[in-house]
């Protein structure tokens, strides 16, 4: 599992002083008294993550059961290269060849559960993994999508980048179901064909 980001301390002793009044605690807290929180727990709640309750606030400001997850995805927008190659090489997608990619740039990841909660089945969680740290901003003509950096240079199941499944892994299948692989059923929206 992943170390996810740390808020603010200020922002901890704020909700220890007003009691945790903005914080889900009534329905999803193991408890009503703020106190019997560790600083730890009251930062993983900040960021959305109720992890007693396997409940999780995703982009639309309202929570999801994780035990109702049965699949990831991801939209991918854009990729950066590590050298140009010539008109060849892009006529037979030698250019999308794994080892050539630097950078994948994603606009969303979502989780599909297999009941609609708030009359929707697949939820944004782009926002929640950037609030932990993981997903950074692009830069440059990218900078409405967030960079992944291509460390792996390995598929995933057959036809996936590795390193796009990263954040599931850790992030999702690690903090609520200490399994990295709980959740595999993961899908890439993108007109990228990547080659080994």
């Amino acid at each position: 599992m992943e170390t996810i980001k740390k808020v603010r301390k200020e922002l901890i002793d704020k909700v220890y002083k007003n009691r945790g009044s903005f914080l889900a605690l009534e329905k999803f807290g193991r408890s009503k008294n703020i106190s019997d929180y560790s600083e730890e727990e009251i930062n993983e709640m900040i960021l959305g993550i109720y992890r007693h309750k396997m409940m999780l606030l995703v982009d639309g400001d309202y929570f999801i059961d994780m035990n109702k997850v049965i699949r990831a995805e991801c939209e991918l927008v854009d990729v950066s290269y590590l050298k140009k190659l010539s008109l060849e090489d892009y006529k037979n997608n030698l250019h999308n060849s794994l080892s050539n990619i630097r950078t994948f740039y994603v606009k969303d990841y979502f989780l599909v559960t297999d009941h609609p909660e708030k009359g929707i089945e697949k939820h944004k969680i782009t926002r929640f993994l950037s609030k932990v740290g993981f997903l950074k901003k692009g830069r440059g003509k990218n900078s409405t999508s967030f960079s992944i950096a291509n460390t792996y240079d390995k598929l995933l199941f057959g036809e996936y980048p590795k390193d796009l499944y990263h954040p599931i892994k850790h992030y999702i299948n690690g903090l609520f179901f200490n399994d990295d692989y709980y959740i595999t059923d993961f899908e890439i929206n993108s007109s990228f064909e990547f080659i080994k």
